[in-house]
């Protein structure tokens, strides 16, 4: 069963993303679809989804089909590291997710009440059964803040734990190419999880499409088909979203 496109939903998964408590302990939830009933490769996508976008959308497939995954889990955090909130409410964005997800084959949507990858796997891990792998797709900058120090109390315990369960499938993203990665993975701190840490590249087409530009689109009544995936569309048309020339569509936010 589908659910409705409309404010009434958008405000009961608004109350559902209030609900998680960033200050205590890291928890998840399966919002849409369940976990596999073995083991499996899960591809994650955590992101703002302000909205999602092809370049999105192109990340998971290109990831799940280079490396053999079996799942995808779409996570939307009600708290981020270095990003404010703008645009859409989350509960808008959980509606906009699901309503992709309902689309799309062995694709799972979560929510988490933490930003830290060593949180998000703290709070996922009980979802799924032992030994599932969680393979964390991120563009270039995310993965560099990946082993930013001021994010950790021991960073070198934290993600020896981390990498125990995870690997990190890196894009591109602006001039940051296949190179800038190899020179990367050869950094001290980074040497001892190299082998965890894998490249996709993405079509000149998507890649630098960002949720930004389909923001500015709908502002401008420009049509955004070839920048957000044909669900996203009908979701941001009936809910009427990111229309309000009274707000901005650049902020602290990272598209």
């Amino acid at each position: 069963m589908h659910m409705l496109l409309n404010n009434k939903t958008c405000t009961y998964y608004d109350t559902i993303m209030n609900q998680l408590d960033p200050k205590g302990p890291p928890q998840a939830q399966l919002v849409y679809g369940d976990a596999p009933s073995v083991p499996a490769k899960i591809a994650i996508l955590d992101a703002s989804f302000n909205p999602m976008t092809l370049a999105h959308e192109s990340l998971i497939f290109t990831a799940k089909t280079t490396y053999h995954l079996n799942e995808i889990l779409l996570v939307l955090s009600s708290t981020n590291v270095d990003k404010g909130l703008m645009g859409a409410t989350l509960g808008q964005r959980l509606t906009m997710l699901i309503h992709y997800a309902q689309k799309q084959p062995n694709t799972t949507v979560a929510i988490c009440s933490h930003a830290k990858f060593t949180d998000k796997v703290k709070a996922l891990m009980p979802c799924y059964r032992p030994q599932t792998q969680f393979f964390f797709i991120v563009g270039y900058d995310t993965l560099v803040r990946l082993f930013d120090p001021k994010y950790y109390l021991d960073m070198s315990y934290e993600l020896r734990l981390l990498f125990e369960t995870c690997h990190f499938i890196a894009a591109n993203r602006g001039t940051n190419d296949a190179q800038t990665l190899k020179a990367f993975l050869h950094k001290e701190e980074v040497i001892p999880f190299a082998d965890k840490i894998h490249a996709i590249s993405l079509p000149d087409s998507v890649a630098n499409i960002s949720s930004t530009q389909v923001r500015e689109r709908i502002r401008q009544h420009k049509t955004t088909e070839s920048f957000v995936p044909k669900a996203i569309l009908e979701a941001i048309d009936d809910l009427q979203l990111y229309q309000d020339p009274t707000q901005p569509t650049k902020g602290t936010e990272i598209a």
